[in-house]
């Protein structure tokens, strides 16, 4: 009884205290509110969670890494409804930056293995990114304030997120999380663009719609272009193709029949979305995606089937009128017309451009390619021509080098991700995962040759991060290997003790 009443006495003691705590914090929020209005109130209000993240960020960093998909994925949301005209990549910016800080907190503490990070996807990244520093230097820039815009979004995300990710994630069970994390901002991603499709758009978008713009190219004659958290329609059109293709085909290599039904659920869904994006190059992702895909899985059965189903899929688009009365598969069929207007008009302006490029191997200057140049540049020629393409855009900005140099990085990271599947990786599961993001990444390249979308938020560091994973791929693969043999390993050495025990 004695020893009863000493316990119970600390555990009193410390309610008391707890307590105590939470009536004054709550306190000190409400005194913040009244005293000081809400964004103090609100940054004190928060304070307590901010002090958990940072607790759970510095045991596991890799908690931090998938906290940063998850702000990547809102940023433009963010901005167009809660900070208009705020630079929002800062966002983006600030919470790489924390992960790179919680890194160099757990170098403090523990010893960090920084060989993971010693990839040929870490060196082609520092490469490119030497790269693109080296362009404030190209005499054919205007202005600095150019590179300066473009240089985070080309370059340094790419170096950092695939630096990171290989650091702190390089455990298989955060490949899983990964993918976990990010189906669920795809059902949102879909949740929201059926909001605008069903109950139409809330004041912010109505205002970069019809305000700034927006309208222009996302409410036209085929019908309403839906963008849901995605900065423009093409963005999301991109987004929901990738998540379409690597949920589809993971969901082929998940042991749990519940998760099974669950991915394809998922891709069911991202494909609706990308569907009513109106986004007619965003065929491409699935075309190629699945198309790689096939190639990949080293099934010839698998093989014919996948070939004849993506033949089937462009000769009911290319050569049918079925389903014409529809606006989405009408808009989709449109995207296999090389008489479209708005496809002359991109090759139209590609001649215009190769006029304006010539004796600039090095580009004209980070950031002076397309619209976004008026800024700084608003009487330069290359300022008047929208460059419509990730490619042509890397062509206008970086020169023909720079371009090579971009598409040898793309088809090094291609052939890596095969060249696994085919020959070095051994489980089943982790196979076909790589297979998928393999075959996302190539899907969204091959679109890219249509539209800005590779490098933007939140595409760009989904995109970085599969990279990561598949160079990490070979280490995961010797991790399974290792737990599987010491499942096998343990009731061997039970059986030979009992044995052994048995007089």
């Amino acid at each position: 009884m004695q020893l009863s009443g000493h316990i119970t006495a600390p555990l009193s003691i410390s309610r008391t205290l707890l307590g105590v705590v939470l009536a004054g914090g709550v306190a000190a929020i409400a005194y913040a509110f009244i005293r000081f209005g809400l964004p103090v109130g609100a940054a004190i209000a928060m304070l307590p969670a901010g002090l958990c993240i940072l607790w759970l960020s510095m045991r596991n960093p890799a908690f931090s890494m998938l906290g940063m998909l998850v702000v990547n994925y809102f940023i433009m949301f963010l901005g167009r409804e809660y900070l208009h005209g705020a630079p929002v990549g800062v966002i983006l910016d600030a919470a790489l930056f924390f992960n790179l800080a919680m890194v160099i907190l757990q170098a403090l503490v523990h010893r960090i293995e920084w060989r993971l990070a010693g990839t040929g996807l870490t060196l082609a990244a520092a490469i490119w990114m030497i790269y693109c520093v080296l362009e404030l230097f190209n005499p054919q820039s205007i202005s600095p304030k150019g590179w300066t815009m473009a240089i985070r979004s080309l370059a340094f995300y790419f170096f950092l997120v695939v630096v990171l990710t290989q650091l702190t994630m390089a455990r298989y069970k955060y490949l899983k999380q990964m993918l976990a994390v990010w189906s669920v901002l795809t059902l949102l991603a879909v949740l929201k663009a059926l909001v605008q499709k069903y109950a139409g758009f809330n004041a912010a978008e109505n205002y970069w719609l019809f305000v700034e713009g927006g309208a222009t190219t996302h409410i036209i004659y085929t019908g309403v272009r839906y963008f849901s958290l995605y900065s423009d329609a093409a963005n999301f059109g991109a987004g929901m193709g990738l998540a379409m293709v690597v949920f589809s085909i993971s969901a082929l290599y998940y042991r749990n029949p519940w998760m099974k039904v669950y991915m394809l659920a998922v891709a069911a869904a991202a494909c609706y979305g990308m569907l009513i994006s109106g986004t007619r190059s965003a065929l491409a992702v699935p075309f190629a995606g699945y198309a790689v895909f096939v190639m990949l899985s080293r099934n010839f059965r698998m093989v014919i089937a996948g070939i004849f189903l993506i033949i089937m899929a462009f000769c009911f688009l290319k050569f049918t009128t079925i389903g014409q009365g529809n606006s989405i598969i009408r808009r989709a069929r449109s995207a296999f017309n090389t008489e479209d207007a708005s496809f002359q008009v991109r090759l139209d302006n590609q001649a215009r451009l190769r006029e304006l490029m010539r004796g600039k191997p090095f580009g004209a200057g980070l950031g002076h390619g397309g619209g976004k140049a008026k800024v700084f540049a608003p009487n330069a020629p290359l300022s008047q021509i929208p460059t419509d393409s990730w490619f042509v855009m890397i062509w206008v900005e970086t020169g023909i080098v720079g371009l090579l140099l971009h598409i040898g990085i793309l088809l090094y990271v291609l052939g890596r991700g095969a060249w696994l599947v085919f020959f070095r990786l051994r489980n089943t599961q982790l196979r076909g995962f790589t297979a998928a993001l393999t075959a996302g990444i190539a899907g969204v390249v091959v679109m890219s040759y249509a539209n800005e979308v590779l490098g933007q938020i939140p595409t760009g560091a989904i995109i970085y991060m599969s990279m990561a994973f598949i160079f990490l791929a070979p280490r995961f693969d010797k991790e399974l290997a290792e737990a599987e043999e010491a499942k096998h390993t343990v009731p061997a050495r039970n059986r030979l003790a009992g044995k052994t025990a048995t007089p």
